[in-house]
C-alpha cells in the first residue's frame, strides 16, 4: 500500500497509533532524511516548494494537502524502492514544514520582517530557523531529551513525548512541532536556503 503523505499521514500516526508506533514512525522519517543525499533532498524540497507555491494554493487546507501529496507522490514515483520510500517520507516533513511556515511567523512577525529588511526571503527564512532550533532546545533541555549519544529510536521516542506534551499546551500541533524538530536534527541544524 502507498504510504500517507503530509499532514494526513502525521494525523493518522498520531491519532490511530500508540506511542512506539509513532516514533517509530519518526525513526524513519529521521532515518530517510539522513540517508538521502544533500542535492537529492535540495532538489525535492525545492520543487514541493515551487509546487506549493505555484499550483497548490487553495483556501481550503484540505485541498492544498491534497495538491501536495500528489505532487510528492509523482516527484518520487520515478525512483527505485528504497530510494522511492526515503523520497516520500523526506516529502512528509518538507511539505509539513512548509504548511507550518505561518505557524511558527506569523504574519504580523513577517509584515514587521518585510518592512525593516532589503530581502525579505531571507529574514524569514533566518526567523522560522531561529524559531526552529529554540524548539530544538526546548527539546534539549525537556525531560524527554535522551541525551546527545542517544541513538534514534531513543531520540524518536523523546521527539514524540515532548512534541505530544508541547501540543497539548500552546497552539502548535503534534505534526508541526516534529516535523520542524526532525528536519533541525537530521540537518544538523544547517539553515534552508532563503526561498
Amino acid at each position: 500500500m502507498r504510504a500517507a503523505l503530509v499532514v494526513l499521514a502525521l494525523c493518522g500516526v498520531v491519532h490511530a497509533e500508540p506511542p512506539p508506533a509513532r516514533a517509530a514512525y519518526i525513526a524513519e522519517l529521521l532515518e530517510a532524511l539522513r540517508g538521502m543525499d544533500r542535492t537529492s533532498l535540495a532538489n525535492t524540497r525545492k520543487y514541493i516548494q515551487v509546487v506549493e507555491r505555484n499550483k497548490c494554493q487553495a483556501p481550503e487546507m484540505t485541498l492544498r494537502v491534497g495538491c501536495l501529496l500528489e505532487a510528492a507522490g509523482q516527484n518520487c514515483k520515478q525512483l527505485p524502492g528504497d530510494a522511492r520510500e526515503r523520497c516520500r517520507r523526506a516529502s512528509d516533513v518538507i511539505a509539513t514544514n512548509l504548511l507550518a511556515e505561518r505557524v511558527f511567523v506569523p504574519d504580523d512577525v513577517r509584515y514587521q520582517l518585510v518592512t525593516r529588511q532589503r530581502d525579505a526571503r531571507s529574514a524569514i527564512a533566518r526567523e522560522l530557523h531561529r524559531r526552529r532550533a529554540a524548539l530544538v532546545a526546548e527539546l534539549a533541555m525537556s525531560e524527554f531529551f535522551p541525551g546527545p549519544r542517544a541513538g534514534t529510536a531513543a531520540l524518536a521516542t523523546g521527539i514524540d513525548g515532548f512534541c505530544t506534551d508541547v501540543a497539548g499546551t500552546r497552539d502548535l500541533s503534534w505534526q508541526y512541532c516534529v516535523a520542524a524538530i526532525v528536519w533541525f536534527v537530521a540537518s544538523d541544524g544547517a539553515p534552508e536556503e532563503a526561498r
